[in-house]
């Protein structure tokens, strides 16, 4: 199977940055739940999809899944990461077909990305490279923000 895992909060997180940025500087993609369910409409001609909204249990205190050999096994967590409010997008191969180390969606980047959002602390010679590598590729239009701790810094 092949999973991509979407944030749903309405900011952009400290914790996220420290959790998913190994080497800044990092850049988050904005998005919506409706637009990826477009995406994936699309590309359900393709290949199967699914998306689907993880859901968080407490295994600490005793509550478990039973979801061994199931597909549903990719959509629960233990409830510490429940922050993470997470949306997947998952495709599940054709099991007796061999197995690519990844699998692409044609996706057209303007339906996708609402904004591209800065980690903190960024410097501006990240965000100069950054709009210059969208006006490359035609997406001068998306906006550039700074993460919410530094949204007076990009204009």
């Amino acid at each position: 199977s092949y999973i991509s895992c979407w944030c749903m909060c309405d900011c952009d997180l400290d914790l996220m940055w420290k959790g998913y940025v190994r080497n800044p500087p990092g850049i988050a993609i904005k998005s919506s739940v409706r637009r990826l369910k477009e995406i994936c409409d699309k590309a359900l001609s393709h290949r199967p999809i699914d998306i689907s909204k993880v859901s968080y249990f407490d295994h600490a205190g005793g509550e478990n899944i039973n979801y061994f050999g199931t597909p549903t096994a990719f959509l629960y967590k233990d409830k510490h990461f429940r922050l993470d409010n997470e949306i997947r997008i998952i495709h599940y191969p054709n099991v007796s077909e061999p197995s690519p180390t990844h699998v692409l969606l044609l996706v057209d980047l303007k339906d996708l990305i609402e904004d591209v959002v800065f980690q903190p602390r960024v410097k501006e010679s990240t965000v100069k490279s950054v709009r210059e590598a969208l006006s490359r590729v035609g997406l001068e239009e998306i906006p550039v923000l700074a993460s919410r701790d530094d949204r007076e810094l990009i204009e």
